[in-house]
């Protein structure tokens, strides 16, 4: 039952790989003429099957751990009757290998059986890719067989008598040596100068050259890997007075202070699933917060783009649009203007209180209100280029000119706003509310608000596949605290036979147990929260966005209630296991 613990994980991200290239072929069958515009979907899908697989190395390496830890009377047995360090690591990297070759081929077979399903909804089932097979396979056997490397090199080294203790024992040291605290810190050193690099450069540079972007959003992952390195380097001295923190309220109940007890006992065992589970949370949390902060923004610039139902090109009479049931009727006139010598761009003379909704439009500086004849509204990326803003004098083909508002997104139909008095000409167009099919024959008309409900409905749905992915990534972890809570339920078998001799009921016990899985999901929430929402506000300033980052409190507080409720689900069956053993069997237990 040990033995098959890590393959759950192995099993789960060898199945996410592998559905990407069923989903990926499917799509190209089914949807031959738009899967072109589908890139990026399967892009999002390759970097979070990447991420899945790392959480799932990990969950692997602090599995191999624990048990090889279970098991350090065997091994000390086997040195005890010759068995060499070398050959004993060898042994135990055999074992660790053919575990995850038989999870990732469980997988893989599991994700192929799934796609036979596929025709019940329609669409054509895939084949059977052979070579992505092999590669899931043969990519699968290598991380695993990396992840035990280290298990168990360190269990190999141990010696007889040193192995003869229990795991428990070993796992109580929460003290690091000079090597690792040094490693740590050039690691947490080495992030905090990107992150400070990286704000410092991408808040001064308005106008980027080409490659910036790139570059920056380079410098902010190497700067994430590092913060996460540091992490999982100094976790074991760093877990318990993280822990004592967000522990103050379960001080005051038994069951709370033996829990604490129970987390705080193992550091290094709590610092390596605490590490996977924050992993997981300040991805979700970064993805959301940018999307929040994206979706904002994107809601600015199609209300730019998009500022009504209809545009109507042309020469149009408002009356006559208004008497064929249209609503909100807004002539427009359209001029060529240059700013300052230096920008030429199209500018109209739309009068932006006429809107239905302007909730969607946020000023940067100035205010809308203000606008009126020798006036202008510009956009803050035409703002920034200019190097204006509200109150700056500009010079608009020969006029002086006053920028009344910058807008975040940009303005409607161009690239500036001017007072009708400043315009000449005839009316280009109008916008308009109300349906298409009510604009009388002879006008061009485009339906603005279906291409911004398409738009808006393909952001929500890379959203809601990043976020996905990233909760079954989430999964992964939670295996992970299921495997770590089961395997400390079995060492702690005589502790737990104490307790309830002591009287600890068997509902307090599984309470007890439960609650330590909680607070693995706790800890790491927290520390997730520390990184995730910075590195999303990290990743804006390096995309170059002009817009204000905005944090989704519901969602985040969702996630961390979910991960806590996940967390202390995955203590349930070690709980009921620990709760059906006697306290006269669970001391008389080798354990």
């Amino acid at each position: 039952m040990r033995k098959f613990l890590p393959v759950l994980s192995i099993m789960i991200a060898a199945f996410f790989a592998y559905s990407t290239v069923l989903a990926k072929d499917i799509t190209e069958r089914s949807l031959a003429v738009k899967a072109a515009q589908l890139v990026e979907v399967f892009a999002l899908l390759g970097a979070f099957v990447t991420v899945a697989m790392i959480v799932a190395a990990l969950v692997s390496t602090s599995t191999f751990r624990i048990v090889f830890a279970q098991r350090m009377r065997e091994l000390a047995l086997l040195r005890a009757i010759g068995a060499t360090r070398g050959r004993l690591a060898r042994g135990l990297v055999v074992e660790g290998a053919t575990v995850g070759l038989l999870a990732s081929v469980a997988g893989v077979a599991l994700a192929a059986g799934a796609g036979r399903l596929v025709p019940v909804f329609g669409l054509e089932a895939p084949g059977f890719p052979v070579t992505p097979a092999l590669i899931v396979v043969f990519g699968s056997f290598v991380l695993t067989t990396l992840a035990v490397l280290a298990p168990a090199w360190s269990a190999a080294k141990v010696s007889p008598l040193e192995a003869l203790r229990t795991s428990a024992v070993q796992d109580t040291k929460s003290r690091i040596g000079g090597a690792r605290w040094l490693l740590g810190i050039l690691m947490a050193s080495g992030a905090g100068v990107l992150l400070v690099n990286v704000t410092v450069e991408g808040l001064a540079s308005t106008r980027r050259p080409s490659g910036m972007t790139e570059d920056l959003l380079l410098r902010t992952t190497i700067s994430g890997t590092l913060a996460f390195g540091a992490l999982i380097t100094l976790g074991p001295a760093l877990i318990s007075p993280v822990l004592r923190l967000i522990s103050i309220p379960l001080r005051r109940s038994t069951i709370g202070s033996l829990a604490m007890s129970g987390v705080g006992g193992a550091p290094r065992r709590a610092a390596s699933v605490t590490a996977i589970v924050a992993l997981g949370v300040s991805l979700i949390i970064a993805t959301l917060t940018g999307a929040n902060t994206l979706q904002g923004l994107g809601k600015a610039e199609m209300a730019g783009a998009y500022p009504a139902d209809l545009e109507i090109t042309g020469p149009v009479d408002a009356r006559a649009l208004q008497a064929a049931g249209l609503t909100d009727v807004l002539p427009y006139r359209r001029t060529e203007i240059t700013v300052n010598g230096q920008l030429t761009m199209q500018a109209t003379d739309l009068d932006m209180r006429g809107l239905r909704d302007l909730s969607d439009f946020r000023v940067d500086t100035g205010s809308l209100g203000d606008m009126g004849p020798h006036k202008i509204v510009l956009s803050t990326y035409t703002a920034s280029r200019l190097q204006v803003s509200a109150g700056t004098q500009v010079d608009v083909n020969g006029v002086r000119m006053t920028v009344a508002a910058t807008v975040f997104g940009g303005v409607p139909l161009g690239s500036a706003l001017v007072h009708s008095s400043d315009v000449d000409g005839p009316v280009a167009g109008a916008l308009a509310n109300g349906a298409k099919d009510r604009v009388p024959a002879g006008f061009e008309v485009e339906s603005l608000a279906e291409r911004r409900q398409a738009k808006e409905n393909w952001f929500t749905t890379l959203v809601a596949i990043a976020v996905g992915l990233l909760f079954l990534t989430m999964l992964i972890a939670v295996v992970g605290v299921g495997s770590t809570t089961a395997l400390s339920v079995l060492e702690r078998t005589r502790e737990s036979g104490l307790l309830r001799a002591i009287g600890l009921t068997r509902n307090e016990l599984s309470r007890l147990i439960t609650t330590e899985a909680g607070l693995y999901g706790v800890v790491g929430a927290a520390i997730g929260l520390l990184v995730g929402i910075p590195y999303a506000w990290l990743a804006i300033i390096s995309l170059g966005i002009e817009w204000p980052l905005q944090v989704p409190v519901v969602a985040v507080s969702l996630v961390v209630l979910a991960l806590a409720a996940l967390t202390a689900g995955a203590g349930l069956l070690p709980a009921r296991r620990a709760a059906r053993v006697s306290p006269v069997s669970a001391l008389h237990s080798i354990q």
